[in-house]
């Protein structure tokens, strides 16, 4: 035949008409079905004949790489589909790309098979490199959106490279695999004959061949992250390597094309079945987990509707109401307990209708609600008229939804009957009004948040003035650093009942600071610790303890007039001593110089006693005269050994009339103590006294005892006799004044030294001791 001729090798015998050389000769014998060569654009017409759709047989491969494509491209629609029903599942999208992109694969790689001409074949493959390009992009996007191990770097060199490979697919050569395609060669796979290209290899499809590798790294990269315990593995083992099949595939097959060889037809390779199985696998699963899903919802919706029918048994059950305003839509559901509570007889569908219509202040209700229901969370009051003109007061509690400029979109409520809670509150805030006793609330910051009328009058402020008051504005400047550190440890131990009384200093209104006691308690209201304090104006009763600390004063400077006949006796003889002894001296000097003028230094030394003797019978005197004149009392430190042996000087004289020993046992070191000495001897002879009086007639057993020693708050003086004791009913009373147990005695000696102890600041009692005998002991604080 005329042009570019076909020539077969020889395996069979082939004698068609015209296939013959340039003389018009048969060239050689003809192997139709085996392998041709093809130079231009003619074929033998037996080949030709054999391969032509309308005459040539169908074969296997007919069948099945169509079966193959269409299953891809129905795989592929579903999850359009599901794309379409969820547009933020963008995985949905790229599995549908996937998916077509395989069945593109399959027809493209079935029309090479089918390819006559070079042209076709370079047509054909140039074609198939872009649902290989989108095939790579959605591998890439559907694994990182799945799993996410594998390197973000890697996915992406991946598929630039391919994309990359794709334009030069266009720019360079017939394709990216061949510059130029040369003849097309036949070969037989399983009874099937397939065509494929030879030709000059295309230098850029080392391109095609990198993304390639990039692509199968960055698969197994994920297949090795991720956890082989997690439930995402067996997913990863699935997906990736069919995909890691598929790529090696692909790369075995492009190399082979390159080098002129027959390739492995992808339609029947196991990754190509391994891709269908796992873009199948993964839409059941996505089905399955739809499905599982749905039940989830309906069971959850099931779960939430019982919930729903229970919590409104319980509201109902509860007296409450509860009902959902959806602001922009205009709805409100309420239950039925709610429209009862509002006093309607039916709901009208209308949030403020059912709200307000029947308030008190109707539209101003409405219009503080608005300005409540701004807030995240609300909690509205107001009062209502019910159409049989009961009142009854309805709070209002909940939440609610704003938009992105803060205006109310959904406002969901409780709706409470607090009448009675009302009225108890009336009425406790009545009785407190009317309490005697100045009261407030404090905070825990202590603020003020109540005060009654008395504590109002007290402070001199009025109530309205007193609410936000900090505790530090009612407490005087003067001592407002101690007292402040005194309130914190009161609220820190405070109780929930009324404790002890503790005395602070009050300020009043202008700065006058006055003496007031408190008691504190705590107590809890609407889940908010609140300390309830009754305070007491001491400003009468310190006037009344003045005035009776006076009088103490005027009582105690009488019995000292009165015990000043009882202690002449030894003031005589304190007064006989040192003048006895100022005669004895002058006599003595008188005989020295009689007898030897010139002795002087033993009459220097009878002068010097004398000057002493004198000294002290003044001191004596000084010490009379201030016990009888009444002199403003001056604390100054002492030495209570000092006052012990003192007051044992001055009854050394009734003390040996009276036939009595005296006994001390003072301890040394003693801490000095605040007082006045002249007092505190009028006390220790006023005891001792006591004891003489009490011992028996037994001269062995006429001894008083007197004993000082160091206690934890400061020191204490016992005087101790030797009689039978003080009954049992008068150990108290027997400081009381006019209570006594001597037939004579006139009941006011130690109630006398009660009130001098304890304007020392200490405190004295008295206890029996056995085998016989009674102790009187006072303590008195040490200095400082």
């Amino acid at each position: 035949m005329r042009g570019p001729y076909v020539r077969h090798m020889p395996v069979r015998g082939c004698r068609q008409a015209g296939c013959r050389g340039p003389g018009g000769q048969i060239d050689k014998e003809c192997a139709i079905g085996q392998r041709q060569e093809v130079r231009g654009d003619r074929v033998c017409p037996a080949f030709s004949k054999r391969t032509s759709s309308g005459n040539r047989t169908m074969d296997w491969v007919d069948l099945v790489w169509p079966m193959l494509a269409a299953a891809s491209f129905v795989l592929g629609l579903v999850h359009a589909a599901l794309w379409i029903n969820r547009l933020d599942e963008r995985i949905h999208l790229a599995l549908a790309v996937a998916a077509m992109s395989v069945g593109s694969i399959a027809l493209f790689e079935l029309a090479s098979f089918r390819a006559e001409t070079p042209g076709q074949m370079a047509s054909i493959i140039r074609g198939w490199h872009v649902p290989i390009a989108l095939l790579v992009c959605s591998i890439v996007y559907v694994v990182h959106s799945m799993f996410g191990f594998g390197s973000p770097l890697l996915g992406k060199s991946a598929v630039v490279l391919r994309l990359l490979a794709l334009l030069l697919n266009f720019a360079t050569g017939v394709n990216l695999n061949f510059l130029s395609v040369d003849r097309i060669g036949h070969a037989t796979w399983l009874g099937a004959q397939v065509a494929f290209p030879v030709g000059e290899t295309n230098p850029w499809m080392i391109l095609g061949q990198a993304s390639n590798v990039l692509l199968v790294g960055y698969l197994v990269q994920t297949l090795y992250r991720v956890p082989r315990r997690s439930p995402a593995w067996n997913s990863a083992l699935l997906l990736c390597g069919g995909w890691l099949l598929l790529s090696g595939t692909m790369v075995a097959s492009a190399l082979s094309m390159v080098k002129g060889q027959p390739r492995l037809p992808l339609g029947t390779s196991p990754s190509f079945v391994v891709m269908i199985v796992m873009l199948s696998a993964l839409l059941v699963r996505d089905l399955l987990r739809a499905r599982r899903t749905d039940e989830l919802l309906q069971a959850s919706e099931l779960r939430n509707l019982k919930a729903q029918r229970d919590l409104e048994v319980a509201a109902n059950a509860a007296n409450l109401g509860l009902w959902q305003w959806d602001v922009a839509e205009g709805g409100f559901a309420q239950n039925e307990t709610n429209h009862v509570l509002l006093g309607h007889a039916a709901t009208s569908g209308v949030a403020t209708r059912d709200l307000f219509d029947n308030a008190e202040l109707g539209r101003e209700e409405e219009r503080a609600f608005r300005e409540a229901i701004r807030q995240p969370a609300y909690e509205f009051e107001y009062r209502i008229q019910r159409p049989d003109g009961v009142r009854r007061w309805i709070l209002l509690r909940g939440n609610v939804e704003h938009d992105v400029r803060g205006a109310p979109l959904v406002v969901r409520g409780v709706t409470l009957d607090v009448t009675r809670r009302k009225e108890e509150a009336d009425l406790l805030r009545t009785l407190l009004e009317a309490a005697p006793s100045a009261l407030l609330m404090f905070d825990e910051s202590g603020s003020v948040r109540y005060a009654n009328v008395a504590a109002a009058s007290t402070f001199g402020y009025s109530q309205e003035e007193m609410a936000g008051m900090e505790v530090a504005a009612l407490i005087a400047e003067e001592a407002r650093t101690q007292d402040l550190l005194l309130w914190r440890q009161f609220v820190d131990s405070a109780r929930n009942e009324m404790g002890g009384a503790h005395d602070l200093h009050g300020q009043r209104r202008g700065g006058e600071p006055f003496p007031i006691e408190v008691r504190l308690c705590r107590v809890v209201l609407e889940d908010r610790t609140r300390i309830m304090v009754a305070v007491t104006d001491l400003s009468a009763r310190k006037k009344v303890e003045y005035e009776m600390a006076m009088e103490r004063e005027s009582v105690a400077h009488l019995a000292r007039v009165t015990m000043l006949g009882e202690l002449s006796g030894s003031l005589a003889h304190e007064l006989n001593q040192p003048l006895a002894a100022i005669l004895s001296n002058a006599q003595a000097a008188q005989r020295i110089l009689n007898r030897d003028p010139s002795d002087l230094d033993q009459v220097q030394e009878i002068l010097a006693d004398i000057v002493e003797t004198d000294r002290r019978a003044g001191q004596v005197i000084s010490r009379l005269r201030s016990m009888l004149r009444r002199e403003a009392r001056e604390f100054a430190p002492l030495e209570i050994n000092e006052v012990v042996q003192d007051c044992v000087r001055l009854m050394r004289n009734d003390l040996l009339n009276r036939r009595v020993s005296c006994r001390m046992n003072l301890m040394p070191g003693l801490p000095d103590c605040p007082g006045d000495p002249i007092q505190l001897q009028q006390v220790l002879m006023n005891l001792m006294r006591n004891a003489c009086d009490a011992l028996p007639d037994d001269p062995a057993n006429r001894i008083i005892r007197i004993r000082t020693h160091r206690t934890e708050t400061g020191v204490r003086a016992e005087v101790v006799d030797t009689g039978s004791g003080i009954p049992e009913d008068m150990l108290e009373r027997i400081f009381t004044p006019f209570e006594t147990t001597k037939a004579t005695g006139m009941g006011m000696g130690l109630a006398v030294c009660r009130t001098i102890v304890r304007a020392h600041g200490g405190r004295i009692w008295a206890e029996n001791v056995r085998p016989q005998g009674a102790r009187v002991s006072f303590d008195l604080p040490v200095q400082g």
